[in-house]
């Protein structure tokens, strides 16, 4: 999107913060029948083109993401360890004591790699999902794609048998879906789920779909099955948590999900935009996204794309969003960070640069200065207005920091600790890491002001801290994009210096 911008600024990257709120409209999830599914898979699957990595490897590269560390293969370790047995079989060694780490190959997990390339065996046989790429038995990763796989139920199949006729890698298609399905659900569990690129593209055609109250259900969801996934040490435990997990998915998200993944993995956006059109039912899924305030944001976009001018929002914001940050909290539903041009770098007072690096649309705009200061300039303001020195603003962002990693679970009221055990009882989640990301931001909120009691007002409504011998401002603030890009609108006409933890 273009900008106007100040002298010195016209030529950086900027972010533009726009918000999408649904309002109280009820969403349902687009059906997708099973042969206009397949049709597409099949179609949008020629086009793939993976090359010669692991299905793990290639889903990482799709969504930008890194590979996982490197694990330990062997070690000496010493210690005693207490052999269980459970009908007449060994079956764990549980370490009392041991003196540094040790790599096990109990009998649990060896039955349930079993049990896995036995299911395998209708499905192409071998390691059918790619899971033992990365050694010989199922880590905790390996484990939540298997549980996925498990809720895709028959849908998974279908995928497959849309290939059966095809001259193409079945294996590596089928399994590298699946493990990029899984690592953008991972994407969810945290508090305000924030996701780029392709999986922003994702997040939108899920939008349209499914609706955000589907999706925000699909998040709890994810996360409980993820965490039975982690605990799980036998094919009946990933079995049980991928088709609970498969009850709220349903079949069409399921659908969707694959045909999301097909469509946007590994295209440009001349590619993309033919793709997204062609899919089954996209008529309908833009028009729920249009319905959830896809409209209104769209039509405030200025398409500097001849091949956008015409189309319609859903198929606008895949191809201009980079970032799409969801949060079922208060009116936000979504937030989407835009790319465009001007309004970028310049000078601030001290001889150092300022770079813009989020713009409201109100004209108020976020800074980042080269000496890692972060400004919000209302309206009217600029970068020149940015004082030269702000000792207190350093103080106070050393002393924010070191709250912080003061942080931890044991720092949690009694009251705070029983609501967040609560939303978990639900299996609300993400309600319980905002409640946690909440009480932290407290427990930095009146650490910080105990120790500047009596040199700075402190408030708990409007902005955190005014030094009053000079009126200058500041904020204390998780340092979320969604959380920074909702600070600019909510504080659209104050002048204060962002402290971020």
């Amino acid at each position: 999107m273009a900008a106007t911008a100040e002298p010195g600024f016209e030529s950086a990257t900027v972010y533009v913060a726009d918000f999408l709120e649904p309002g109280s409209m009820a969403t349902r999830t687009v059906p997708l029948p099973r042969a206009e599914f397949q049709q597409a898979f099949l179609r949008l699957s020629r086009d793939v083109r993976l090359g010669a990595k692991t299905p793990q490897a290639a889903a990482r590269e799709l969504l930008h993401l890194l590979p996982p560390p490197k694990g330990v293969e062997t070690v000496d370790s010493q210690g005693d360890w207490l052999l269980e047995v459970y009908r007449d079989q060994a079956y764990t060694l549980v370490p009392e004591r041991q003196a540094g780490p040790v790599v096990l190959t109990p009998a649990a997990d060896e039955a349930l790699r079993a049990r896995y390339l036995q299911w395998c065996v209708p499905r192409g046989g071998g390691d059918c999902l790619g899971l033992l790429d990365d050694g010989p038995y199922l880590r905790t990763d390996d484990r939540r794609a298997f549980a996925l796989a498990l809720a895709f139920g028959r849908v998974l199949d279908e995928t497959r048998g849309a290939l059966a006729r095809e001259l193409l890698d079945v294996r590596m298609l089928v399994s590298t879906v699946v493990w990029t399905v899984a690592l953008y659900c991972m994407m969810w569990v945290v508090p305000e789920p924030t996701t780029k690129a392709l999986a922003a593209g994702m997040t939108l055609l899920l939008m349209g779909y499914l609706g955000l109250e589907t999706l925000y259900g699909l998040m709890d969801g994810w996360a409980r099955m993820a965490d039975a996934a982690h605990h799980a040490t036998t094919f009946e435990e990933l079995r049980a948590a991928g088709e609970q997990f498969g009850k709220v998915l349903g079949e069409d998200a399921a659908r969707a999900m694959i045909l999301a993944v097909a469509t946007l993995g590994g295209h440009t956006l001349g590619q993309v935009l033919p793709r997204v059109k062609s899919l089954p039912r996209f008529n309908l899924a833009g028009k729920q996204f249009e319905a959830q305030g896809g409209t209104a944001v769209m039509g405030r976009l200025e398409v500097t794309e001849v091949a956008l001018a015409t189309e319609g929002a859903l198929a606008k914001a895949i191809a201009t969003a980079e970032t799409v940050a969801t949060s079922p909290q208060g009116p936000l539903a979504v937030v989407m960070l835009k790319k465009g041009t001007g309004g970028g770098r310049g000078q601030a007072p001290g001889g150092r640069f300022a770079e813009t690096v989020i713009r409201h649309r109100g004209g108020n705009r976020q800074v980042e200065l080269s000496d890692g200061q972060r400004w919000h300039l209302p309206r009217g303001k600029s970068a020149a207005d940015i004082p030269a020195e702000d000792k207190v603003g350093d103080m106070l962002q050393e002393a924010v920091t070191q709250a912080a990693k003061d942080w931890g679970p044991h720092r949690l009221s009694r009251q705070e600790q029983i609501a967040i055990d609560e939303a978990l009882k639900k299996g609300e989640y993400w309600l319980a890491r905002l409640l946690e990301r909440e009480a932290r931001g407290r427990f930095v909120h009146a650490k910080v002001e105990a120790q500047f009691k009596g040199r700075l007002r402190f408030n708990h409504q409007g902005v955190d801290v005014v030094d009053l011998t000079n009126n200058r401002r500041y904020e204390m603030l998780s340092g979320t994009e969604s959380n920074l890009a909702r600070h600019g609108r909510r504080m659209a006409g104050e002048f204060f210096r962002m402290l971020t933890f």
